[in-house]
């Protein structure tokens, strides 16, 4: 018994140091962590499998706590604040419809509906 463990754990090493070298092409992630005493919120937009970007959030991370992300996605964050600040108004220059599931929030770009009618397939 002893000598079959020795062995399992000696075939298991090549595996492990080519895990390290091969396994480098995984996705990465990201860490956000809340170091001060407000909520502070966050959304993240991303290009999925099917060229379609997905809008997702509003996940609130608590002060002290935090939270991993892919690094492919791209992140907003904002922070609760008992006076918003005054913010100027950009005009839009290109339109982009969006359709929005009910959710915390899931937001697809669409060039036609079929995408939200098919949220399911859209491999999130």
């Amino acid at each position: 018994m002893r000598k079959s463990l020795g062995l399992l754990l000696l075939s298991l090493i090549p595996w492990a140091i080519a895990d390290g070298f091969w396994g480098a092409s995984r996705i990465q992630a990201g860490e956000t962590c809340n170091y001060i005493n407000n909520r502070l919120y966050m959304a993240q937009a991303y290009l999925n499998t099917k060229n379609i970007w997905v809008s997702q959030g509003w996940w609130v991370i608590e002060p002290g706590q935090c939270v991993v992300y892919a690094d492919h996605a791209s992140t907003y964050f904002k922070i609760e604040e008992e006076q918003a600040a005054p913010r100027p108004i950009i005009p839009q220059s290109v339109q982009t419809d969006l359709c929005v599931v009910n959710d915390r929030f899931t937001v697809y770009q669409a060039s036609d509906a079929a995408v939200c009618d098919n949220q399911d397939g859209c491999d999130l």
